[in-house]
Order: structure tokens, then C-alpha cells, then sequence
């Protein structure tokens, strides 16, 4: 019999060819998930199911843009289809701004922030509640941001965004908890991942430079924001946290 805690489980990752979500499939996976990749990369994607599965682990790929309706219904339809459920569903695929202030900031940029960091997160959460709730609950795991509980000049759109994430994030736990689906988010802070390496115009391996402007933060490895997920992916359906905000920011928020 396997030790492993998630044996047994379906797990969804989405933005899972890089950086947070690869880390958190990765490790779901070690846990003894079977893990639904889904992103746009294909190229990506393939990397990592090929990894999970040479390490002994279960992963589907499903290309997916999370901000199109039509593709978040196949991404959950496919994973009925291979795995017949789901329990665990990690919201990652997110999306920056460039760094401007607001009267500089073009439509487009405000848009597609809120299109992957709002609009995305909800069809995936209203698309997954059927298969989420026809087993014994489950859990729902968003990936915020700081910027999202307190003001970052230049970055209106993504800070505006994640604030409505972790809104929704309450809301929703409220609704679910009779259900017995948790609904939890994680504020990782800074983590050296290409998305921030794009942002802030440096390449991953100078991203420690930041650190003297994380006012007590450091930048951490995408390895620990998975631990966090991997610990509520782990807890009681039932007695487990819902409705709360977990930190791996060094100072507050």
C-alpha cells in the first residue's frame, strides 16, 4: 500500500510548464496526485509530464488558454475523461503588467491582466465545482500576490486584479464549505521565476539583487511555494482551513 498522501487524487495545475505551477505539479505529483498540466506551451508542458512520469508519477497535458472559456471546459472535460475526478485545483496562471503608472498604462495591458489573474481564475473555479463536488470534496488553491493586499505604484492593473482574487478567494469559501471543497490562497512574495525575471528586467540568476528592496522579503525558490501547496492539498476536507490567506512573505502584508 502507498504511504503517499495524495494517492489516489486528480490535481489541475494551470500555468504549469514553469516556474510556480511546474514546482507545485512537481511535487503534487511526488505526493501521489495524478496531475493535469495545463498551459499554453505545449513544448513546456511536455517537459514536465515527461519528468513526473520518469519519476514514476501520473500527468496529463492539456494546452490551455485559461482565459478562453472554451478551453477551461475541455481542460476539465479531458480530466473526466482520462481520470473520472478531481480533488485539488491550484489557480497559478497569472499575468503581469509592464511597470506603469496609471494615464501610461494602454487598455490592452489592463485587459489581459485582468483576463488571466480574474476572469481565468473564475471559469476555471465555476467549471471545476461539478467534478470537485461529485466526490468527497476537494481543494482550491489560488496563487495571489502581495500586491494584491497593499498598493505598488506602476503596477494598477495586477495589483487591482490579485485584490479581487483574494476577495473572491472568501467569498467562495463561504459558499463551498457545506460542500467540502476549501478554498485557500497563498501570497508567495518574491519568487525567482521567469515571470519576474520579465517584470523586473533581470535575468533569474541576478533576481537575489532585489532583495535590499523586498523590505524583509527574499527571494525565495518556486520549490517552497509548493510546499505550501502540497500542505493544504493535504488537510481534511472537512476540518481543514477555507477562507484564509497564507504568507510566505517576510514581513506583513
Amino acid at each position: 500500500m502507498s504511504t503517499k498522501p495524495l494517492t489516489g487524487n486528480v490535481a489541475v495545475v494551470t500555468g504549469a510548464g514553469r516556474g510556480i505551477g511546474r514546482a507545485c505539479a512537481e511535487r503534487l505529483a511526488q505526493e501521489g496526485a495524478a496531475v493535469v498540466l495545463a498551459a499554453r506551451s505545449a513544448h513546456e508542458l511536455d517537459g514536465v509530464a515527461a519528468g513526473i512520469e520518469a519519476a514514476g508519477g501520473r500527468a496529463e497535458v492539456v494546452v490551455t488558454d485559461v482565459s478562453a472559456r472554451a478551453d477551461v471546459r475541455h481542460l476539465f472535460e479531458r480530466t473526466k475523461e482520462v481520470f473520472g475526478r478531481l480533488d485539488i485545483l491550484v489557480n497559478n496562471a497569472g499575468a503581469m503588467q509592464p511597470l506603469l503608472p496609471v494615464g501610461e498604462l494602454v487598455d490592452e495591458d489592463w485587459d489581459r491582466c485582468f483576463d488571466v489573474n480574474v476572469h481565468a481564475v473564475h471559469y476555471c473555479c465555476d467549471t471545476a465545482l461539478e467534478l470537485l463536488a461529485a466526490g468527497d470534496g476537494g481543494h482550491i488553491i489560488m496563487i495571489g500576490s502581495g500586491q494584491g493586499h497593499s498598493p505598488s505604484p506602476g503596477a494598477a492593473a495586477y495589483c487591482s486584479a490579485k485584490a479581487a482574487v483574494s476577495m473572491y478567494v472568501r467569498v467562495l469559501a463561504r459558499e463551498l464549505r457545506p460542500r467540502g471543497i476549501t478554498v485557500n490562497e497563498i501570497v508567495p512574495g518574491a519568487v525567482a521565476t521567469e515571470l519576474l525575471s520579465w517584470t523586473v528586467g533581470l535575468p533569474i540568476d541576478r533576481l537575489s539583487e532585489l532583495e535590499p528592496a523586498l523590505g524583509g522579503d527574499r527571494m525565495k525558490d518556486p520549490s517552497e511555494v509548493a510546499d505550501y501547496v502540497s500542505f493544504l492539498a493535504t488537510r481534511s476536507t472537512r476540518a481543514g482551513p477555507t477562507g484564509q490567506c497564507f504568507s510566505l512573505l517576510g514581513r506583513d502584508l
